[in-house]
């Protein structure tokens, strides 16, 4: 069971001064229209009676760009989570926003009401692509409102996207760089998807831009999940949250989208810290039959779609057998080997030993 619930509401494009050209966020949240300030008090009064004691509970409101909202609508959603919060039942509320609809006033405004977390609709960080994308504001706005948010005292959260109009892998590697140096809580990490009703929609059509493969993306994310785990930043998401409405037929029109795409990345994480390990093992002890072991958390991951890690480790170390052992602890992303006949792995390796070699 979670210790720790976030109770979302989503606001399609409320408070949003101009479409960017990939958004339509009405598709990519499933939700028409936003909730009234009674339905919120319903919908947190229902899920609180169906949680058992002792979990912490988050209010959310994403999907817009919640401090664009004019202030009596913002206030009025705020003024719906008091009562919680009040007799301890909601610990804080978190907002997703546009960086350039964030000052010190609406920083003091938002903590007045509880509010202890903000995501910033960040993006890219390079001026081309954010121009060619509709955001209409300097990469440098982003670095001072997310001090501006951190020296408050206040949990940072960074939304990124991959593979937008204007950009390459160097440019997302660069953001990634820029953020690790602005220092976030958590990350994000979206896909460019090509929706019905877009700008980007008619670009594509027009042949003026060329989606990310879903191989590309699972690659570029890879990179920038490993410089921000490497930098002790959370990275809380990967591809967007599949939904009835993004998956009907004919809104979504190009670009990577996967059900499973956060697990298809850390999959490949898993393949490449096993790698690593099985050489290191096999410099100690010739074998052909081995064991994998990892926490049975990560047993999916480990294993990859249709066991293509398996397949792949197999192949590249010629092996007669590999099997997959999942295991019961406290401690995830760490992978262990040894030979076919032990029951317990001979040699470890954790994520930071494999991200951070001595």
């Amino acid at each position: 069971m979670k210790d720790h619930v976030i109770i979302s509401f989503f606001i399609p494009h409320l408070g949003c001064t101009s479409n960017c050209v990939f958004c339509n966020q009405n598709t990519i949240t499933g939700y028409r229209s936003s909730p009234d300030c009674r339905m919120v008090g319903r919908v947190i009064e229902e899920r609180l009676r169906s949680l058992p004691p002792g979990v912490q509970c988050e209010v959310a409101f994403y999907g817009g760009s919640f401090t664009a909202l004019p202030w009596t609508q913002q206030r009025s959603y705020l003024e719906a989570v008091q009562p919680f919060i009040e007799r301890g039942d909601i610990k804080g509320i978190r907002v997703s926003t546009r960086p350039d609809a964030v000052d010190e006033p609406v920083v003091n405004s938002l903590m007045g009401y509880g509010v202890r977390t903000i995501e910033l609709g960040v993006q890219s960080l390079d001026r081309e692509v954010l121009k060619a994308s509709g955001r209409n504001y300097d990469a440098s706005l982003v670095e001072d409102v997310s001090l501006l948010i951190k020296d408050k005292g206040l949990s940072l959260g960074h939304q990124l996207m991959i593979g937008l109009p204007a950009s390459d892998l160097a440019k997302e590697l660069e953001t990634a760089e820029r953020v690790i140096r602005i220092g976030p809580d958590m990350v994000r990490i979206y896909p460019t998807l090509v929706l019905k009703g877009t700008a980007l929609a008619r670009l594509y059509r027009e042949g003026r831009y060329h989606p990310l493969s879903l191989r590309e993306a699972v690659e570029t994310a890879l990179l920038m999940l490993t410089q921000f785990e490497k930098a002790g930043i959370k990275v809380i998401r990967l591809g967007l949250q599949p939904t009835p409405e993004l998956e009907k037929s004919g809104e979504l029109l190009a670009g990577p989208f996967h059900p499973s795409f956060g697990e298809l990345v850390q999959s490949e994480m898993f393949k490449w810290q096993a790698m690593l390990l099985i050489e290191r093992f096999r410099e100690r002890e010739v074998t052909n039959r081995l064991k994998i072991y990892v926490d049975r958390r990560d047993l999916s991951k480990m294993i990859g779609q249709n066991r293509s890690n398996i397949h792949f480790l197999k192949s590249r170390f010629g092996l007669e057998k590999l099997g997959v052992v999942g295991t019961k602890g406290s401690e995830q992303a760490w992978v262990g080997v040894g030979p076919w006949h032990r029951e317990v792995p001979q040699m470890v390796l954790s994520r930071q030993s494999f991200l951070n070699p001595e």
